[in-house]
This record gives structure tokens, C-alpha cells and sequence, in this order.
């Protein structure tokens, strides 16, 4: 049963560095188009998933952020589907198994987690400083470490109360004679 187990988390594994590698590959893709092509593709995603992209004129935090523009909001979303996949990646490594009998074994899960997408993040801006018409832009890594602070904050909390529950099994078994 346990081999069972084993293979199981090892297809998962895989399965989530293919997904993870798959949004990497998105983001280098968006990340190399022209402006015009951003544009673009900026409208066709805005017409097929109009609610995803939701405009706030009144709201002054979203409009600090500059949120209303879908090219902004899309680096939330790209870079919390990194940290989403990238964390459960990371519990499911042959690391994460070995972490698991550790107390910090969750800070340690979140911890690589972030450290991995900030070095994604940078290396994407890095990366649009080649391009023509585009550049480096500290707002960008901000609104990425949104998107992936959050989903590794999510998933390292519902990992955190899997393995920690609040309700604790007693260590001693309580006969009904023995309750009175």
C-alpha cells in the first residue's frame, strides 16, 4: 500500500512540474510579445473573460494600484498560478517529503515557494528590458508578489491545518466505565 502512495504523490509531482513549467512557458511567451501583440492579446482575453478583469473608478486603492488596466491584473493572475502550482511543487518534491516530520517544514515550503517566483519575477523583468518598447518596471514585481504571495499563502495554510488539525485525537482511550 505504501508503493501505492508513493506513485501517487510521484505522478503528482510530475504532474505539477509540468504545470508548472507550463505557466513559465506562458509567461516568457507574454512577456516576449511586441506592444502591439500585448494589446492584443489583451483584448481577446478581456472579450472571452470580461468578469476577470473588472474596472473600479471609484475604488482609490485600485486605481493606486492601476488595477483597471487588464495588462496589470494579468500579472496577479499569471504569477498566482505560478505560486499555486510552484508550492504544491514544492510539497510534493522529494524536498517537501523530506520536510514533512520537520515543525518549520511549512515556513520552509513557503520560503522556497516565494523565493523561487521572486527570482521568476525578476528574471521576467530582466527579460522585458530586450524587448523593443518594453522595460523594466518595479510596479510589475509588485503586482507579481501579489499573485504569488497569496496563492503560497493559501496553499501553505490548508497545508498547515492538514497536517496540524485543531481538533487533536486523545492519547489515552477512555473507556465508559472509566468517564465516571
Amino acid at each position: 500500500m505504501k508503493k501505492t502512495t508513493g506513485r501517487t504523490i510521484d505522478l503528482m509531482f510530475l504532474s505539477l512540474t509540468f504545470s508548472t513549467a507550463l505557466v513559465l512557458a506562458l509567461i516568457i511567451h507574454l512577456t516576449r510579445q511586441s506592444g502591439a501583440d500585448t494589446i492584443s492579446t489583451q483584448n481577446l482575453i478581456v472579450s472571452l473573460f470580461p468578469e476577470l478583469f473588472p474596472k473600479h473608478y471609484h475604488n482609490a486603492i485600485w486605481l493606486m494600484l492601476e488595477l483597471n488596466s487588464a495588462r496589470k491584473m494579468a500579472h496577479i493572475y499569471e504569477f498566482g498560478a505560478l505560486g499555486l502550482f510552484m508550492t504544491l511543487m514544492i510539497i510534493t518534491s522529494p524536498v517537501g517529503k523530506k520536510l514533512r516530520n520537520n515543525t518549520a517544514s511549512t515556513k520552509i515550503i513557503f520560503l522556497y515557494s516565494i523565493g523561487i517566483c521572486a527570482f521568476a519575477s525578476f528574471c521576467d523583468q530582466v527579460h522585458k528590458t530586450f524587448i523593443v518598447y518594453r522595460h523594466f518596471d518595479v510596479h510589475d514585481l509588485v503586482l507579481d508578489a501579489v499573485g504569488y504571495v497569496t496563492a503560497a499563502t493559501l496553499i501553505c495554510t490548508f497545508y498547515y491545518i492538514k497536517k496540524h488539525p485543531i481538533i487533536h485525537k486523545p492519547k489515552y482511550k477512555i473507556t465508559p466505565d472509566q468517564a465516571l
